[in-house]
C-alpha cells in the first residue's frame, strides 16, 4: 500500500552502507519512522529527501506496519540554515522537540504550519533567532497539552512588580505566595514570552530575557518530557542577548 502525505525531516540517520532512516513529521499521521533505499550512492536522486529540515510531499510505501520512501517531490530545503551555526541550532532545537512530544498516528495540523513557519523565518535571516524559536515552542508546548499561562499581568492589573514567580506544576506565573513547586522568574522573561505570544508586553522590560525565556521553556519542557534537549541546550549557549 501507498502512503501520500506532505512532511518535513525531522532526523536523518545512516542504516548499512547506501541507506538511511529517516524521522518524519507527517500533519496527519505525526511522527513516522522510514526507510529510504541506495540515498547515499552518488548521485542519488532522492538524496534531497533525506536531508534535515527538507519539507517534502513523500510517496510511502507501507508493509506490515513499516514504511520506505519510494519517491518525493521537494517544496523547500531550507538549505541556509546550514550557514548560520545561530540558525541551524535553532532550527535543529525545534525539530529536537517535535521528536520528543509527537505520537504516531496522530494529527498535528497547527503545530506542523507553526515548524514550517519557524523553520521560514529562521531561512530568511530576518526574525531574531531567539524570539522566532520562543514563539514556535510556546506552540509546541500548547499541542502537547501543556500550555503556558501568561494572564498574569491581566490578573494583577498589570502591576506585577518583580517578585515573580513560574509555577511548573500548571505552566503558571504567579506570586510566590501563590506558587506550588517552581522558582524565581524575571520580568523581562515574563515581558519576551508574552511578546512573542502576540499578547501586549512593555518592550522596555524584554531586555535581557531572550535567554531567559528559552531556559525557562527548556526546563519546562524537560519537566513534562524527561527529555534533555541538548540542541536547545547548546543554542542557548551559543546566543548572545
Amino acid at each position: 500500500m501507498e502512503i501520500k502525505t506532505e512532511a518535513i525531516v525531522l532526523q536523518s540517520i545512516d542504516y548499512r552502507d547506501n541507506d538511511k532512516l529517516l524521522t518524519l513529521f507527517s500533519p496527519s499521521l505525526g511522527k513516522i519512522t522510514a526507510g529510504i533505499r541506495g540515498v547515499k550512492k552518488p548521485k542519488a536522486k532522492l538524496a534531497f529527501s533525506a536531508q534535515p529540515f527538507c519539507f517534502a510531499e513523500y510517496i510511502l510505501a507501507e508493509k506490515g506496519g513499516r514504511y520506505t520512501v519510494a519517491n518525493a517531490y521537494l517544496h523547500e530545503s531550507f538549505f541556509s540554515l546550514r550557514t548560520d551555526i545561530d540558525r541551524f541550532y535553532a532550527a535543529c532545537a525545534a525539530t529536537e522537540v517535535c521528536r520528543v512530544i509527537l505520537m504516531e498516528n496522530e494529527e498535528y495540523e497547527a503545530l506542523f504550519i507553526g515548524l514550517i513557519e519557524c523553520l521560514k523565518a529562521l531561512a530568511l535571516g530576518e526574525e531574531d533567532v531567539a524570539e522566532t524559536l520562543v514563539g514556535f515552542l510556546l506552540i509546541a508546548l500548547r499541542e502537547s497539552g501543556y500550555p503556558l499561562d501568561l494572564t498574569y499581568l491581566e490578573e494583577c492589573d498589570g502591576e506585577i512588580g518583580d517578585k515573580l514567580w513560574f509555577d511548573f506544576s500548571d505552566g503558571k506565573f504567579t506570586s510566590f505566595e501563590r506558587c506550588v513547586q517552581g522558582e524565581r522568574a524575571s520580568v523581562s522573561t515574563y515581558h519576551t514570552l508574552r511578546k512573542c505570544a502576540g499578547l501586549t508586553y512593555s518592550e522596555e522590560l524584554t531586555l535581557g530575557g531572550k535567554k531567559r525565556a528559552l531556559r525557562l521553556l527548556r526546563a519546562f519542557l524537560s519537566e513534562k518530557t524527561e527529555s534533555r534537549f541538548d540542541n536547545l541546550g547548546e543554542l542557548i549557549r551559543l546566543l548572545d542577548e
